[in-house]
């Protein structure tokens, strides 16, 4: 599997988040907490995956002054052949246990990967441009994964999109109808522990879903 570079990141609260784009910055006052909080939380025990409502995210330790490579194995889309990532990898560092965290949906909003303390600051959908997410659009628009990194409270952290063909554009099901990826953290490589999301997109309509009408 070959891969290639999508930049880095940098998590100096020590907690590094992959999360949904949607609902990332209404979810957390109207519960009355903070996103940081929740994953640190969950980062102290070695990692794991958090959820509340529509939002979903995965959280995990690493070092607070490390420059975290951001990596992407790709293939051509089986539905209309434009190239989409298959697996994210960020290269951690360190060492960790092989372990699941969880499973993510592909939000079709995009998902974002940065500082846990920083994506509190995030500002997103339903108000007034420019925002975080308008930022990221832009920045991505016109690289060939829809990739694009923003400034986000003071942090570089990596926004990810997908094409419409792809992933929950396509179905519009994600959880809802069993679409979800895998998250884990694997030992072995040279660069350390590696975090990896199996997000092929091949494997965008499970059995059981073929067939169900949009639940949206």
């Amino acid at each position: 599997m070959e891969f290639v570079e999508l930049g880095a990141v940098a998590a100096p609260s020590g907690v590094l988040v992959l999360a949904m784009v949607g609902h990332l910055d209404d979810i957390w006052p109207s519960i009355g907490e903070r996103l940081s909080d929740r994953a640190a939380a969950v980062a102290a025990t070695g990692g794991g995956h958090i959820h509340e409502w529509l939002f979903e995210a995965i959280a995990v330790p690493v070092d607070t002054d490390r420059r975290l490579p951001v990596l992407a194995a790709t293939q051509p889309s089986p539905f209309f052949g434009e190239t989409v990532i298959t697996m994210l990898e960020v290269r951690l560092g360190g060492e960790s246990a092989n372990r699941l965290l969880g499973d993510l949906p592909a939000d079709r909003c995009g998902m974002v990967l940065g500082d846990a303390v920083a994506l509190d600051s995030w500002v997103g959908l339903s108000t007034e441009p420019p925002t975080d997410y308008d930022n990221f659009r832009r920045s991505a628009a016109n690289h060939p994964l829809h990739v694009g990194p923003v400034e986000v409270g003071g942090c570089s952290v990596l926004g990810i999109g997908w094409n419409e063909g792809d992933h929950s554009m396509r179905h519009r099901g994600e959880r809802a109808a069993g679409h979800v990826y895998p998250v884990t953290i694997t030992n072995g490589h040279s660069s350390g522990a590696v975090l990896r999301w199996d997000v092929d997109p091949a494997k965008v309509r499970p059995e059981a879903a073929i067939g169900r009408r949009d639940p949206f």
